[in-house]
């Protein structure tokens, strides 16, 4: 008999693989993630039923208290994935590499990502993430000699300010040609999965269809192989400046009574799996869209990517 969680949510029983987030793509099946930092709420999120967890650097502002992720260093997100590897044995975990860590040079990148598999006890990570552009297609391919290493491009956060600030990218023709050059290439490289953050839902949709390795998203739109969400944002647990949340993601609220703090961070884990499982999360409230006036040709563009993907012969 299969094993489920108490909502019926079948669970990979083994400690789950690359291999098996890929076959979830291959049939169909969403997969679910979050950005975790913590052994308890690790352990909430398995018995849920999710998939990945990201131990990313955003723990310097939803952990730390800091205004952005630039001061965190490795010896702090070594302590944090520590920390949810002990919480969970069946997820598949993903350390995110901190600004300076993997920039200077594919040597350090190296010894930094091999920090992740060695350094955080007798259960490592199970891959490293990188933000990257056109300019870090070899630290991804140097990486993935001697680990996992998941791609992560779109709005790269510590790379907000040479962005011109945290925005959408995607929204032109050149910069959604440059999304899909950069996942194209990161594949290429060898990259396990790929992760897109703050994307037109038209332009993740086609580098989702435009690659075989996994492409999950963080305010990138509903047609994607799976979603990631920051814990933090889901359990209404940090302060966007302002007071301004954006809008790609929900904040559970619960309609039972009787649960204990911890009953409720559970129950706010297991509705998340299974709404984004069902397609409920995201919504299209929390999308983002091309705008009118560039959608034209941003649409050729990519009608003609996805044509081009689907008559490349299969070796």
């Amino acid at each position: 008999m299969a094993l489920a969680n108490g909502d019926g949510i079948p669970l990979i029983q083994e400690r789950i693989t690359i291999n098996n987030l890929s076959k979830m793509k291959e049939k169909g099946e969403a997969i679910t993630a979050l950005s975790l930092y913590d052994a308890s709420l690790a352990r909430f999120f398995d018995e849920a039923g999710g998939e990945v967890i990201v131990v990313g650097d955003s723990a310097s502002m939803a952990a730390m208290g800091r205004p952005n992720t630039l001061p965190i260093t490795m010896e702090e997100m070594l302590v944090f994935s520590r920390s949810v590897c002990r919480g969970t044995k069946r997820l598949f975990v993903v350390g995110d590499m901190p600004l300076g860590s993997y920039e200077v040079s594919s040597e350090l990148a190296v010894q930094n990502a091999l920090r992740f598999m060695k350094d955080v006890g007798d259960r490592p990570c199970n891959a490293v993430k990188v933000e990257i552009n056109m300019d870090y297609i070899e630290r991804v391919r140097e990486i993935a000699k001697t680990c996992l290493v998941v791609a992560h491009i779109g709005l790269n956060p510590n790379k907000a300010e040479m962005l011109g600030g945290y925005r959408t990218l995607g929204k032109t023709k050149q910069s959604a040609e440059e999304l899909c050059e950069v996942a194209l290439a990161a594949e290429e490289a060898k990259a396990c999965m790929i992760l897109i953050e703050s994307v037109p839902e038209e332009v993740s949709q086609v580098i989702r269809e435009s690659v075989k390795i996994p492409v999950l998203g963080i305010a990138a739109g509903r047609k994607l192989d799976g979603q990631l969400l920051i814990g933090a944002d889901l359990l209404d647990f940090y302060e966007w400046p302002g007071n301004r949340k954006p809008r790609h993601f929900k904040i559970y609220k619960t309609e039972k009574s009787g649960l204990t703090p911890g009953g409720l961070v559970r129950e706010a884990f297991s509705w998340y799996v299974r709404a984004v499982k069902s397609g409920e999360m995201p919504g299209e409230e929390n999308v983002h869209f091309l705008p009118n006036d560039d959608r034209p040709e941003v649409a050729r563009y990519l009608r003609d990517l996805r044509s081009n993907r689907a008559n490349q012969p299969v070796f």
